[in-house]
């Protein structure tokens, strides 16, 4: 296995808001390159990481020499996370693919280790929470990179499938030229996702309404959480009520908390399916919604800007501020 890094300058947050969500989370960029898509039999030759550093972001490449090294990556890029202390991922699609792939060898190797942390797939995040769908003919990376004006500063000169065909190559000669090509292809993609981050959250209009239907992190990203707002069916007399929902990503537990004298909260955790639904009433006036933070034992509110008399009034972001700080008090309950 050989092993590579380049450094860049590029510095700055992803978005003016996202140190309101993810202080004290370090991201990690990451991009694989596999002999295939079947993650049953195929293997993971490539792992590309993408960190920020007080200078700007390095990326380092764990690359298999031969088609027998995959453990060896495969242990690499999992030391590489836990000795930076990276905090959450960054990929393109990496919920459907990267990340299950990794997870499946790494199981197929007995590794005994597993990829477990909060994971902002932006391919995910564009088609769920924006409008690139309409904007765009295709979703892949690069054509979101075209439509930003940044496909041209790529360096390579292949595609994804085509560097399936090169390993192989690789795997028999060693040629420095294939595994420089090989190289730059994944280095090309972790620094325009790196990049594209910066352009496509820039346009988000309320990032506060779009991280709660995608799903924000809580609980140094052990979770990841979203809500909505259910209101009473029509002729029915009912408060709304705010349902919390999500999923735990780490360290799953079992609970379950009811409505008594003291709160109004149900909570219900479940670590075989590692989902949890957290219920808190809500009140109208007329037609704004307020949450007595009182009955939450929420005094962190009290300073809020939105805060009148303990009584909070719910909007995108201090709905996600109740509903991050309910899910990680029941979860830690």
């Amino acid at each position: 296995m050989k092993v590579f890094t380049r450094d860049y300058r590029i510095t700055g947050e992803y978005h003016p808001l996202w140190g309101d969500y993810f202080d004290g989370m370090e991201p990690c960029v990451l991009d694989i390159e596999a002999t295939g898509l079947d993650r049953s039999r195929c293997k993971a030759v490539l792992i590309g990481l993408l960190m920020r550093t007080d200078k700007g972001v390095t990326i380092t490449q764990f690359l298999a020499e031969n088609h027998y090294e995959e453990d060896k990556v495969l242990d690499a890029a999992m030391d590489y996370l836990e000795k930076n202390n990276a905090g959450y991922l960054v990929t393109y699609n990496g919920c459907a693919y990267d990340v299950p792939f990794l997870n499946a060898r790494l199981d197929a190797n007995f590794m005994g280790r597993h990829i477990g942390m909060y994971h902002f797939d932006l391919y995910r995040f564009l088609c769920k929470c924006t409008d690139m769908r309409k904007r765009v003919e295709r979703m892949s990376q690069m054509s979101i990179e075209d439509h930003y004006g940044i496909f041209s500063d790529r360096g390579d000169t292949i595609t994804g499938r085509e560097s399936v065909a090169l390993f192989d190559q690789y795997a028999l000669s060693g040629n420095s030229t294939v595994e420089k090509i090989i190289l730059t292809h994944n280095r090309e993609d972790v620094l325009h996702l790196h990049r594209l981050m910066y352009l496509t959250l820039a346009e988000v209009p309320d990032i506060h309404q779009a991280l709660a239907v995608y799903g924000l992190p809580a609980a140094g990203g052990r979770l990841s959480v979203r809500h909505t707002i259910k209101r009473a069916a029509s002729g029915k007399k009912a408060d709304p009520v705010l349902k919390i929902t999500g999923e735990q990503i780490k360290d799953p537990v079992s609970c379950a908390y009811f409505p008594d004298g003291n709160s109004p909260v149900t909570a219900v955790f479940n670590s075989e399916s590692r989902s949890f639904e957290i219920d808190v009433p809500v009140n109208t006036h007329p037609e704004s919604l307020f949450m007595d933070t009182s009955l939450l034992g929420a005094d962190a509110f009290r300073d809020d800007p939105d805060c009148v008399n303990n009584y909070l009034i719910l909007n995108a972001r201090t709905t996600n501020l109740v509903s991050r700080y309910l899910a990680e008090k029941y979860y830690d309950m």
